[in-house]
């Protein structure tokens, strides 16, 4: 497996808006990984794309034991199709690689004639 996509790692700290509801705040660089990210395929991505509404992507990157991604965390990958935005749905953490499903939270553009 060849971990070629540069991947950050971010953290979004929320702010209460002094109603009882939650604001997303900035994000916040945590860590810089070196990545592969895949789209999901077949039956998979169909139902992915059914429960969540957009693409879903599994992205795998070398296990550190020293940093321990969270859930909360958003992934921003910058490829060959410009820069994306993931958000952490399932961390699966092994041995040597610790692999993430997520899903996309750039949306397409809306044209209208």
């Amino acid at each position: 497996m060849k971990l070629q996509d540069e991947l950050i790692i971010y953290e979004q700290i929320s702010a209460s808006d002094g109603a009882g509801g939650r604001t997303p705040g900035a994000l916040t660089k945590v860590n810089d990984q070196w990545g592969d990210v895949e789209p999901l395929s077949g039956q998979i991505a169909m139902n992915f794309q059914q429960t969540y509404g957009t693409q879903g992507f599994k992205v795998t990157i070398r296990t550190d034991f020293d940093f321990a991604p969270e859930r909360t965390y958003m992934i921003g990958y910058k490829g060959i199709y410009g820069e994306r935005l993931f958000s952490i749905v399932y961390p699966l953490i092994d041995k040597y690689y610790t692999k993430f499903i997520c899903k996309s939270e750039n949306k397409l553009p809306v044209y209208t004639s």
